[in-house]
């Protein structure tokens, strides 16, 4: 039986699991992490390609379910707990894997910035989320959607809509609709730490108003006004409407 307490909705539509596979370009040569397994439809897609999967399931009543589908899959591990406690680097061994999912809807945020903090290890990420996050995080600047979530995850990775999921593709259906996105992940944003992102999120702290009063909470009037100086800002200038890697310039110039 699903479990309403870890958002249980799954895919069963073999075509549209052998899509997502096909559209993460899942070769001979990947290491496959899944996220929330279920009952191994997705995994059975995946392993039928990839040369490694690792299938991560918090609920311990889907285990006799990998574990059947492990038998034809002899290149599939299973790791009965929590995703946000694996070691992703440990299980690339100094390689790099692609991560695959259906993410459970309450953590999808705290998933997408374990993936970010782990980025080294894993190449790309082909993830399920509900509709609006995955509008959040592929949004451009001066949109509705757009937002700290939006700028931090187009700073350390190229993101792309690849499908579009209605409800009754679920079971059960769930009450909103789903995108399949790409996060891959860039080369070259290995200084994107934590005190940026934090700097990040304290610039979208006052959405709809002026950026100013969310950084002169935490930075001086002089500081904020050499800030606006060298950026040539106006005074009125909001941080929805900055290219997430205007950001990046800004945290580097408050740092200095």
């Amino acid at each position: 039986m699903l479990k309403k307490s870890f958002s249980q909705n799954l895919i069963k539509d073999g075509n549209i699991l052998r899509k997502m596979v096909s559209l993460a370009g899942i070769g001979a040569g990947d290491t496959v992490l899944e996220i929330g397994a279920g009952r191994g439809d997705l995994t059975r897609a995946i392993a039928s390609c990839a040369a490694r999967v690792i299938a991560v399931e918090l609920d311990r009543d889907m285990v006799p379910y990998l574990e059947t589908v492990s038998l034809l899959h002899p290149n599939m591990e299973i790791v009965s707990g929590d995703i946000l406690a694996v070691d992703i680097a440990g299980f690339a061994g100094g390689e790099t894997v692609k991560v695959m999912g259906n993410i459970p809807y309450g953590i999808t945020g705290p998933i997408i910035f374990k993936l970010i903090e782990e980025r080294r290890s894993v190449e790309s990420a082909f993830l399920t989320v509900q509709k609006e996050i995955g509008e959040r995080i592929t949004a451009n600047p001066g949109t509705r959607a757009y937002g700290s979530l939006s700028a931090v995850c187009q700073l350390v990775a190229e993101v792309k809509v690849l499908m579009h999921l209605k409800p009754q593709v679920f079971i059960p259906p769930p009450k909103v609709k789903s995108i399949y996105l790409a996060m891959r992940f860039r080369d070259d944003a290995g200084d994107v730490d934590s005190a940026l992102i934090a700097f990040i999120r304290q610039a979208f702290s006052h959405k709809r108003k002026f950026m100013r009063h969310a950084l002169l909470e935490r930075h001086t009037e002089a500081e904020v006004e050499a800030l606006y100086e060298t950026m040539t800002f106006p005074r009125s200038v909001r941080a929805e409407t900055l290219d997430p890697q205007i950001f990046q310039k800004m945290y580097k110039f408050l740092k200095a």
